[in-house]
Formats: structure tokens, C-alpha cells, sequence
């Protein structure tokens, strides 16, 4: 009986490491999705404070507009529905829409979606996720049509 009891204990234990991920040695990227397609993101800056490892990452983007800047646009339907999800929610989420160097705004997060602009166009959204680990910055690109 006490041999049962070990192993349930191991399953218990291997199963908590996987599902907590404890080595990670940075922010989970997040699951973005519009009219059932899977949109790229660009992983920005970030601090992360792991099991093992703690580590700050420094990259050189201004913005959105260049974190994207080499990306393809996922075309999506104007004021449709684009789904945001972290394996891990963050504590808190902000997300700014650029359409250029001039025209950003802050856009409301709503049941973990935000939706398109009405306006044709393409743009790019940064995402700004803090948890109790650290923070990251993501961005994506769609296109508006």
C-alpha cells in the first residue's frame, strides 16, 4: 500500500511541474485569434523572475508600429472579435492600437478579446502584461478589410 501511495505522490508532484512550469525563464506569449485564425505575435522587453533564472531583456523597439515592423498582417473583418489569452493571465493587461507614428489609442480589453477598428486599414497592437513573475511586452499586426 505504501509503495501506491509514493507513486501517487510522484504523479502529483510531475504533473504540479508541468503545469506551473517553475524554470521558466520568461513571460508566457499570448494566444491571439480572430475568425478562427492564429495571429502571430513579436515578443517586446521584459523581466521575468523564475525558479532558477531571473533575467531582464532588453529589446530595441519604440512601439508597437516596430515591434511589428517585419511582420505580415493577419487580415481580420472590421469589428470582429480578436481573442487575447495568456497560458498564465497576467494581474493586469494594457493594450494600445497604432495605425501610424501619430494615431495610437488605448483600447479596452473586454472578456479577453478586443475588437477591430471599423476603419480599413492596418494596425498594430501592443500588449503590456504584468504578473507577480515580472512583465513582457507583445505586439501583432492585422489588417483591416
Amino acid at each position: 500500500m505504501g509503495k501506491f501511495k509514493w507513486m501517487g505522490v510522484l504523479v502529483v508532484l510531475v504533473v504540479l511541474f508541468f503545469v506551473f512550469d517553475p524554470f521558466r525563464g520568461e513571460p508566457p506569449n499570448p494566444k491571439v485569434e480572430a475568425q478562427g485564425k492564429d495571429i502571430p505575435t513579436v515578443q517586446g522587453s521584459f523581466c521575468w523572475d523564475g525558479l532558477l533564472r531571473n533575467q531582464c531583456v532588453d529589446k530595441v523597439y519604440v512601439d508597437g508600429l516596430d515591434m511589428t515592423k517585419k511582420s505580415k498582417p493577419t487580415v481580420v473583418s472590421s469589428n470582429k472579435k480578436i481573442d487575447i489569452s495568456f497560458e498564465d493571465e497576467p494581474e493586469s493587461i494594457e493594450i494600445v492600437r497604432w495605425k501610424d507614428k501619430q494615431d495610437s489609442e488605448k483600447v479596452t480589453l473586454t472578456g479577453d478579446a478586443v475588437t477591430a477598428p471599423k476603419e480599413k486599414g492596418t494596425y498594430a497592437y501592443e500588449i503590456k502584461a504584468k504578473w507577480s513573475n515580472g512583465d513582457g511586452q507583445f505586439a501583432f499586426l492585422v489588417k483591416v478589410d
